[in-house]
């Protein structure tokens, strides 16, 4: 009889362990999104380094001032944890573009796999957003942009595009290519920070279809068009 009693007790015990574990797995898990997503806003409302830590604890509503660093990590740690919180979805998008615009004859098509993932998963946020700003100050803050902070799968699909893009281009001396690569890619990050800047300033939601037609469109003049150096 004390065997038979025991053990449903001691099944009793474990599930109740095993449910306690399960909600405190999901409570870390909520507070640690909450971290993010408040970082994301503090850093894209006043910069990256006129945002502290402890304002990021205070702002989430967390009482422990080591919240912060026990749910996340060190601050290169929560840059790129921002980041990647967005980067699959982007990588996703770009990869089922490239498959289709595989073997086109137009060159927008190729561009558009550059431009039109990251603008539709800005749509995508809403409005209020800060993935836009947030991602215009990482990629230019002259501490932070050399780090990790990119999809590294990111990479050989914007290598495809562009070696895609390269077969309709004019011949242009290496460093007019690099240049012109790099003001496109500018283009789009401050593009994308203004209008979402101006859409949590006013309240109206940009029209980020219209956006992305417009950078695609310009965009690839800007790549294709011949060049004047000698």
């Amino acid at each position: 009889m004390t065997a038979v009693d025991v053990r449903p007790a001691r099944n009793r015990s474990g599930a109740r362990t095993g449910a306690r574990s399960g909600a405190r797995r999901e409570r870390a898990d909520a507070t640690r999104a909450l971290l993010l997503r408040t970082a994301e806003r503090l850093f894209a409302e006043r910069g990256l380094s006129e945002v502290s830590n402890r304002q990021i604890v205070e702002a989430a509503g967390q009482a422990n001032n080591s919240a912060l660093a026990y749910h996340v990590g060190t601050r290169d740690d929560l840059l790129r944890a921002i980041s990647a919180s967005h980067s699959e979805p982007i990588v996703r998008h770009t990869r089922e573009m490239l498959d289709a615009a595989r073997g086109a004859r137009e060159p927008r098509e190729h561009v558009a796999c550059m431009v039109l993932p990251y603008v539709r998963h800005l749509a995508s946020l809403g409005n209020p957003g800060w993935c836009a700003r947030f991602t215009a100050q990482v990629a230019t803050d002259p501490v932070v942009r050399s780090g990790p902070m990119h999809a590294p799968e990111m990479e050989p699909l914007l290598a495809e595009a562009n070696a895609a893009l390269a077969e309709h281009a004019p011949a242009l001396p290496p460093e007019v290519a690099a240049v012109r690569r790099d003001t496109a890619r500018l283009a789009v990050l401050h593009t994308c920070a203004e209008q979402e800047r101006a859409a949590a300033a006013t309240g109206t939601p940009a029209d980020w279809e219209l956006v992305g037609t417009a950078l695609t469109d310009g965009l690839t003049g800007l790549l294709l068009a011949p060049s004047g150096a000698r």
